[in-house]
C-alpha cells in the first residue's frame, strides 16, 4: 500500500522522543550529580584538613623546628593514595609534608591561600591556618577519582538506554498496534466494499474518535448503494422492456424489406434494420452489465464450464456464414473446471465470440483453444493493434481502429466478470507465432 504508515510514524516519533528526553534527563542528572559530588568531596577535603592540622601541630611540637622538613607519619593519613599535604610556617618554610609531595607540580602549593579552596591542574587543594601558631596546612587531592566517579554515574545513567531502545520499539509497536486496531478494522471493512459489495459498515465497536468518520462513511455507502441499486434496476428494467418492442420492430422492418424488394426506400429500410440491431445489442449489453454489477462472477464451488462452452459455440456456429469458420478444439472433460458462475462464463464467451465475428477479417477462422494450465483463448484474424490501444480495449466504450458496429462494452464486461471471479484477462496482438491478429486469453480461477 502506498502512503506513509501512521504506525511507523508513531513508533519512530515516540522512540526518538523517549531517547531525547532520556538523554536530556541524563545530562541534567549528571550535571546535578557532578555539582553535588564535588561539593561532597570538597567538604570531605575540608574536614580532613581541619582534623589533620592539630595532629600535625602536635607532631611538630615534639621536634626541633629548625631541622629540615620532615614527612608526616603514615598513620595520620593512612593509605589514602590521592591525598598529599604540606605544612608551612608564616614565612613559607615547609616544615612537614607527605612523601609524594615533592613529585607534585610546584604550582600546587605555591601561592596557596591561607584558608580556602583552589584548583591547580589535576589537583584540588584546601588550605587551613592555625591562628595560634600561624602554621598553614595545604591538603592536595588528585581529582582523577572524582572524574572516575562521575564517569561511572554517567554510564549508569546512559547504559540502560541501549537495551531500552529495542524494548521501547517492541512495547510501543504493541501498544500502537492495539490502539490502532479499530482503524485497521474500519479500513478493512471499507476496502472490502466495491460495486458488488455495499453492505453496511459495523460501527458498533468503534472508539469515540473514529465513530463520526465510521458513521459518515456508513451513510455514504448507504446512499451509494441506493443510487447504484436504482441505476441497476433502471438499466435492467429498461433493457428488459425494450427487448420485446425492439424485436417486434426488427421483425416488422425485415418483413418490410422483403415486401418492397428493390423498390425505392429499401436502402433506408435496411439502415433502420441495422439501427434496430444495434439497439437490440445495446439492450442486451445493458442487461449483462446490470447482472455483472451484482457480482455474479464468483462461485463458491468448482463448476464444469464445458457444457456452457459447447452451447455457446453451437449457437454462434448457427449465425456465421460457414460453421467451419469457428475452429473449436474441445477440451477434455474436467479440464475447464473452475470456481466461476456458469451464466457468467457463458456471458464472457458470447462477448468474445461476438467481438471476434464483428471485428475480425471477414470469412477468416476464429480459433477457440484451451491450454494445459486450464486457460482458454479466443483468436481471430485482424490487423495489428498498437500496444497503447490494446491496453485500453478492456475499458468501457473503448474501441480500436475499426468500422464495425459495436458498443465498446463487450471486453469491459469480460474483464469485470473475470476480475470478480478471481480470474485474469489478457489481450495479445499479434497472436502467438504470427505477425498480426488478435487473441484473448482467459486464465480461469482454479
Amino acid at each position: 500500500m502506498g502512503g506513509r504508515s501512521i504506525t511507523r510514524r508513531l513508533i519512530i516519533t515516540l522512540v526518538i522522543g523517549i531517547t531525547f528526553f532520556w538523554c536530556l534527563a541524563g545530562i541534567g542528572s549528571n550535571y546535578v550529580f557532578t555539582e553535588e559530588l564535588n561539593e561532597t568531596f570538597d567538604l570531605a577535603l575540608k574536614e580532613t584538613a581541619e582534623r589533620l592540622l592539630p595532629l600535625a601541630i602536635d607532631d611538630l611540637g615534639d621536634h626541633d623546628d629548625d631541622g629540615p622538613a620532615r614527612q608526616l607519619a603514615p598513620s595520620l593519613l593512612g593509605r589514602v593514595e590521592y591525598l598529599n599535604y604540606q605544612i608551612s610556617d608564616q614565612n613559607g618554610r615547609v616544615l612537614l609534608h607527605t612523601a609524594d609531595s615533592a613529585d607534585l607540580p610546584p604550582d600546587v602549593y605555591s601561592g596557596a591561600p591561607r584558608r580556602g579552596f583552589r584548583t591547580v591542574e589535576d589537583y584540588r587543594t584546601y588550605s587551613e591556618t592555625d591562628d595560634t601558631t600561624g602554621l598553614t596546612l595545604t591538603l592536595a587531592e588528585i581529582t582523577s577519582h572524582r572524574s572516575e566517579a562521575i564517569a561511572d554515574s554517567t554510564r549508569t545513567l546512559f547504559w540502560p538506554l541501549l537495551p531500552l531502545l529495542p524494548l521501547s520499539v517492541i512495547g510501543i509497536w504493541l501498544i500502537v498496534r492495539q490502539t490502532l486496531m479499530p482503524v485497521h478494522r474500519l479500513s478493512a471493512q471499507i476496502a472490502a466494499r466495491d460495486g458488488g459489495n455495499l453492505e453496511p459498515l459495523d460501527v458498533s465497536d468503534q472508539p469515540r474518535e473514529l465513530r463520526p468518520i465510521a458513521e459518515a462513511t456508513a451513510r455514504l455507502l448507504e446512499r451509494l448503494r441506493a443510487a447504484l441499486d436504482a441505476e441497476r434496476a433502471f438499466a435492467a428494467n429498461s433493457a428488459h422492456e425494450l427487448r420485446t418492442p425492439l424485436a417486434g420492430a426488427l421483425a416488422q422492418t425485415q418483413r418490410l424489406i422483403a415486401e418492397i424488394g428493390t423498390a425505392p426506400g429499401a436502402a433506408r429500410a435496411r439502415e433502420i434494420e441495422q439501427a434496430l440491431r444495434r439497439l437490440s445489442d445495446l439492450s442486451e449489453k445493458l442487461l449483462q452489465i446490470s447482472r455483472m454489477e451484482t457480482g455474479l462472477g464468483a462461485s463458491e464451488a468448482a463448476v464444469d464450464l464445458l457444457p456452457a462452452l459447447d452451447l455457446v459455440v453451437q449457437d454462434f456456429r448457427s449465425v456465421v456464414r460457414s460453421p467451419e469458420l469457428i475452429h473449436y478444439q474441445r477440451p477434455s472433460p474436467g479440464q475447464l473446471t473452475a470456481r466461476m458462475d456458469l451464466d457468467a462464463f457463458a456471458i464472457v464467451m458470447r462477448n468474445l465470440l461476438e467481438n471476434a465475428i464483428k471485428h475480425g477479417k471477414p470469412d477468416t477462422p476464429i480459433d477457440i483453444a484451451s491450454g494445459s494450465d486450464g486457460s482458454l483463448s479466443v483468436g481471430n484474424e485482424s490487423a495489428l493493434i498498437p500496444s497503447d490501444q490494446l491496453q485500453q480495449l478492456s475499458q468501457r466504450f473503448a474501441r480500436g481502429s475499426t468500422e464495425a458496429a459495436g458498443s465498446g462494452l463487450g471486453l469491459s464486461i469480460v474483464e469485470t466478470i473475470m476480475r470478480q471471479s478471481g480470474g485474469e484477462l489478457s489481450l495479445r496482438s499479434p497472436r502467438a507465432g504470427r505477425a498480426d491478429g488478435f487473441e484473448v486469453i482467459l486464465k480461469l480461477p482454479r
